[in-house]
């Protein structure tokens, strides 16, 4: 029954892997056997029968089976997916994870997960994305990457992958959460997503099995380690009663710096965000508010809005921004505003007149900047 032992560091690794391999083991019961049962390798050796009073008969049963073919089968496998198993206190386990409540006994990832991330930002939002908030997470996730933030991320439909395209766009560097198993990605379009994301030098991670289904309970869990991975959490779109929630819950739990785009009062996800920023989340229309508010923005990037007038209203600063980065014509920016175009066509005039922007062949505009 029993294996040859790898060594300590190794086996300790694979004795977390042999509880996680349960797809029936709930982290609440797993805490249970923590609890009675601190030393995850002695447990093992003697796997005393009291222990199915703690556990569920189904748990209980899948736990002798894999004791029963041996840590070198749960080694093999994961060898052959390529998949690397961190616990506490390897090289590469994020420190950052330590200090939150609940932090994983284990995580299996691929790619290369590192012990620190300097600078890491979350980036969430719905899976019923508008296209105001699909194109602002994706630009702004290129953004935080070209500064080399880590962008962080579920891997979910939406929001998501347009954070983690972003970052790829930019050549940096972006981290997947996952709240199935590496090897059961969700949602299944974006495999090739999940691929390019490690040989991108990212990784995608999960506390889960390797096999382990999308279930429903899984992704509430899996959040509190997206805001945990990252000092800051920006949300971008959000209903009512969004999942997202509860990363940004979390978020305030661990002392992590809460970030929101604002958008149309009228669009309902962006009731969530607005809401937030009445209610004292940082307010970010660019990757330059975020990396101003976080310290990361070196002081020569912010000085061509050092010149801005401060009775320029909400819309009008908005404006501006979006222009600073690239040209737009007159139709693309209507859209991206969610404005008509007359009330555009007030604002772009407001602007011009203060000598702020402006206009190119074509009805194109583009931001002044000194």
């Amino acid at each position: 029954m029993m294996d040859q032992k790898p060594d300590n560091k190794t086996n300790q690794a694979l004795y977390e892997a042999w509880l996680s391999c349960s797809p029936s083991l709930s982290l609440q019961a797993r805490q249970r056997l923590k609890n009675e049962y601190p030393d995850t390798a002695d447990f093992f050796e003697r796997f005393p029968s009291a222990s199915r009073e703690l556990i569920s008969k189904k748990a209980y049963e899948e736990l002798a089976s894999l004791r029963e073919k041996g840590l070198h089968k749960i080694k093999e496998a994961l060898d052959r997916s390529v998949i690397a198993v961190a616990i506490p206190g390897d090289e590469c386990f994020p420190e950052q994870l330590l200090s939150i409540e609940d932090a994983p006994a284990l995580l299996f990832y691929r790619g290369l997960l590192q012990k620190t991330e300097p600078r890491a930002i979350a980036m969430v939002g719905s899976r019923r994305e508008t296209r105001y908030g699909r194109e602002q997470a994706f630009k702004i996730a290129r953004e935080l990457a070209e500064h080399g933030v880590t962008v962080v991320s579920g891997l979910a439909r939406g929001i998501d992958t347009a954070a983690h395209l972003g970052a790829l766009e930019a050549g940096g560097r972006t981290i997947a959460i996952l709240g199935s198993g590496i090897k059961n990605i969700y949602p299944k379009e974006n495999e090739a997503l999940a691929e390019k994301i490690i040989q991108s030098g990212g990784a995608l991670v999960s506390e889960f099995a390797p096999m382990a289904e999308p279930l429903a309970y899984h992704f509430p869990i899996r959040n509190r380690l997206i805001s945990g991975f990252s000092q800051g959490v920006l949300l971008i779109e959000a209903r009512e009663k969004s999942g997202t929630l509860i990363t940004v819950g979390h978020a305030l739990m661990q002392s992590r710096e809460v970030f929101a785009l604002p958008g149309p009062v009228d669009a309902p996800g962006s009731v969530v965000p607005n809401r937030m920023i009445r209610d004292g989340a940082r307010l970010v229309t660019c990757a330059m508010d975020l990396l101003e508010d976080m310290g990361w923005a070196k002081r020569e990037e912010s000085v061509q809005t050092s010149f801005l007038p401060p009775d320029l209203t909400n819309e009008e600063r908005r404006l501006y921004d979006a222009l600073c980065h690239e040209p737009l014509p007159f139709t693309e920016l209507m859209e991206a505003a969610g404005m008509t175009a007359a009330e555009l066509n007030v604002l772009l005039t407001g602007l011009e007149m203060k000598d702020l922007i402006e206009t190119l062949p074509g009805r194109v505009f583009k931001a002044k900047t000194r």
